[in-house]
């Protein structure tokens, strides 16, 4: 991990700020596992640990996140489980799908395929619960926000801007084009984990 530095957040937290070669969700599910950790959260750029300072001294603990980190992660290989999501494209569902596919010169067949045939992975949740960014869509896709965002969203619903999705596990306000919906359970109060998507989670999409 050349160039990944450990930088201080409070007295109970340390944020390991990677490299963009460097394979965050790999990284965070090393220090899961090893349940030295109170949390281990994934950012766009960083994978930030909690613990506590009773037990673990900040001086200890950045050690620790240090031969945790260079003598855990390598040799190993990501193991991430693969979601598929079944996604109504339908004009309802779908409000922003035609001006999407439009603005990239291509037909609604040719923009849908194009995203079927990404590699998309769940980069880290945040903006509301549950609400995943999904990266690996197809670079050469075009498109920003909404200039003026919706009140309301519905849950299940799959935004898209230049680079990611947006999947909304609950309804709620955005400005996010929205290009599809899934009838997925996205997020479920009685499961241990509630929400179906994490960091860190293969995604393949199918539209009906």
């Amino acid at each position: 991990m050349t160039g990944a530095r450990i930088v201080p957040c409070g007295d109970d937290a340390l944020r390991l700020v990677t490299c963009a070669s460097d394979d965050r969700h790999l990284i965070a599910d090393v220090l899961r596992n090893s349940g030295s950790w109170r949390e281990v959260v994934v950012g766009r750029e960083s994978v930030t640990v909690q613990f506590d300072p009773l037990d673990l001294p900040p001086p200890a603990a950045r050690d620790l996140l240090e031969k945790m980190v260079s003598v855990g992660v390598s040799g190993q290989q990501a193991v991430q489980p693969v979601v598929t999501l079944t996604v109504n494209a339908e004009e309802a569902s779908a409000p922003d799908l035609s001006g999407c596919a439009e603005a990239n010169g291509c037909t609604i067949e040719e923009f849908l395929s194009r995203l079927h045939h990404s590699r998309l992975r769940v980069d880290m949740l945040g903006f509301a619960p549950g609400f995943a960014y999904v990266s690996g869509v197809d670079q050469s896709l075009r498109g920003g926000r909404l200039e003026n965002p919706r009140q309301r969203v519905p849950a299940g619903s799959i935004g898209f801007i230049e680079g990611y999705l947006g999947i909304y596990a609950l309804e709620g306000p955005g400005g996010w084009p929205i290009i599809g919906r899934t009838n997925a359970i996205l997020f479920d109060k009685s499961a241990p984990d509630p929400f179906l998507l994490s960091a860190g989670t293969r995604l393949q999409i199918e539209w009906a």
